[in-house]
């Protein structure tokens, strides 16, 4: 790799064309790879056959070059240069229908051409994937891999893709909650799985999206839900370590939902809108880590006690005195909500309640209830989106930034 290049050594660099600037007696080619950037130093009058072999060749143009690699103090990229003995231009570009300019949506029709300069971005996943799923694996977690395809919704609601499946009518996986909890009656006791999940919603902004890869996480014998906002923020702190991004080392503040809406208004003068009551709004979410940042220092904070009408029906209800509070929560970080999670409702009887209140037929759920007629501990999990945290990482705008391929409500291509 270009990054590893050092004076005196023979090599062969195969890499991008970055840029050509052409002199009388010399042309200065800027080659790059994933890893850097490189000058090669071509004299006319030496090697006239590579001279010819480059001139004019446009941008993002490959190329193979033996060469020596030398010392040259006078060059910015890293002191050295590459004069060549032997040039193959492996393939020839086209000028590139976009530019750092270019709008997002012309830019995601070339997105292969987006991401030349986007590398990083992955890199950077992929540093924060190792992490995660080192701290899995050291932590005894057994890691699952569930099924997309499923004969019912996970989570009811309309919010999703259907598909022929044979005979009969499939659905894409809004997550593997469903799954992941089977596993914990099946006696797993802990699991992971990092995978795709599907939601037909109609949602433009810049952290939705119709495809999405999450980390999805249950573990069973919880005491409450504390108990797994504590393996969370343990697991966030070990990656962050990993990719040397430094956390505040007091615990990540926690506060109920309506200690949330208390703090909006007497630190910002901000009320939730009505129409949001009993959630969060996304100004709300933004101006909350903004508070957490100022009063404890931090960029997480967990929201907890989210009433029952706004989680699903698997959440555990807080107790008997507050049947409408419940057990789940947020993890908010630098302005968005990264994380839902919290315990999980394990009384099949409760659950059949909690169905009937949301409109959700029993007889379609049955397969689900069955995994707590058969004996199943107290357990709980949450699910993290792999491109918005990223995206908040690298302080990008975003989840398309953070995306490889995105999927969209208006687009299914490239």
């Amino acid at each position: 790799m270009i990054s590893k290049l050092k004076p005196s050594e023979n090599v062969v660099i195969q890499g991008w064309v970055d840029s050509v600037r052409a002199q009388k007696a010399i042309i200065f080619l800027i080659i790059r790879d994933r890893s850097g950037k490189v000058q090669v130093t071509i004299k006319r009058e030496n090697t006239p056959e590579i001279a010819d072999a480059v001139e004019g060749l446009l941008k993002d143009s490959t190329v193979r070059i033996e060469g020596k690699v030398v010392d040259a103090p006078n060059v910015k990229l890293g002191g050295i240069e590459v004069i060549p003995t032997k040039l193959e231009v492996t393939s020839s570009a086209l000028v590139s229908p976009i530019d750092d300019k270019t709008g997002l949506d012309l830019a995601m029709d070339y997105r292969w051409l987006d991401l030349r300069d986007k590398v990083h971005y992955f890199e950077f996943q992929t540093r924060v994937l190792k992490a995660m799923r080192d701290w899995f694996v050291e932590n005894e977690f057994i890691e699952i891999m569930t099924p997309k395809l499923t004969g019912n919704s996970t989570e009811g609601g309309a919010e999703v893709f259907s598909l022929k499946y044979y005979n009969q009518t499939a659905y894409l996986t809004q997550s593997p909650q469903l799954f992941k909890q089977m596993a914990i009656a099946a006696g797993f006791e802990k699991v992971f799985e990092i995978g795709a999940n599907y939601r037909a919603e109609k949602s433009y902004t810049s952290r939705h999206s119709t495809e999405f890869f999450a980390l999805d996480v249950e573990m069973g014998f919880v005491k409450d839900e504390h108990d797994v906002m504590a393996v969370e923020e343990s697991m966030l702190r070990y990656i962050f370590e990993k990719v040397e991004m430094p956390l505040a080392s007091a615990p990540f503040p926690k506060i109920s939902l309506l200690e949330s809406y208390e703090l909006l208004e007497k630190e910002r003068g901000y009320i939730v809108p009505k129409a949001a009551k009993g959630d969060l709004d996304p100004e709300a979410e933004r101006l909350l880590c903004e508070i957490a940042k100022e009063k404890w220092g931090h960029d997480f904070i967990f929201i907890t006690n989210f009433p029952s009408s706004a989680r699903a029906f698997y959440i555990q209800r807080l107790d008997e005195t507050k049947p409408r509070l419940t057990r789940g929560f947020d993890l908010l970080y630098r302005g968005v909500e990264i994380t839902s999670g919290g315990q999980r409702e394990h009384n099949p009887e409760r659950l059949v309640n909690n169905l009937a209140e949301k409109g959700i037929a029993e007889e379609n759920m049955k397969f689900y209830i069955d995994f707590f007629r058969y004996g199943c501990p107290p357990h709980g999990g949450f699910a993290l989106g792999i491109a918005r945290l990223v995206a908040k990482m690298l302080d990008l705008p975003s989840v398309k930034d953070t995306t490889f391929l995105f999927r969209g409500p208006d687009r299914l291509s490239p």
